[in-house]
């Protein structure tokens, strides 16, 4: 097995294995952080220049996550992320921020709703192929 570090905006590991029968199939991990919206949506585009018109890093996607860091000590006030997106074209993966307001009877929120968090830094892994 090969393991590659190259070094461009998303950060991505390359691994491939040797004797593969496809052997210009290549698997490959991107890792970035994208920043949410107005509308509460953190776009990562994982092309060679970190733009939508760039050239995509991968041909497919695989499985994609994301995650989102938070220190607050209210619950209602942590941010929630949750995939929205894979692009079918291999370019880009979103994700949905939000966190719970409601009324508040006897000290218990009710009748809650999520509303759209910006500003949010969400970090995402991409697993992905491409032919080499």
């Amino acid at each position: 097995m090969s393991i590659e570090l190259f070094s461009q905006a998303p950060t991505a590991l390359q691994v491939y294995k040797a004797g593969d029968p496809n052997p210009k199939k290549i698997k490959r991990i991107v890792y970035g952080q994208a920043t949410s919206d107005a509308n509460g949506i953190a776009k990562l585009y994982f092309t060679d220049n970190g733009l939508a018109n760039g050239n995509s890093l991968l041909q497919t996607i695989d499985h994609a996550t994301s995650s989102v860091y938070s220190t607050s000590s209210t619950i209602n006030a942590r941010p929630r992320v949750q995939m929205r997106e894979k692009n079918v074209t291999a370019k880009y993966v979103s994700a949905n921020v939000t966190n719970i307001s409601g009324v508040t009877l006897l000290g218990i929120k009710v009748l809650g709703s999520e509303n759209p968090v910006s500003g949010i830094v969400v970090d995402f892994m991409i697993l992905g192929s491409f032919n080499g």
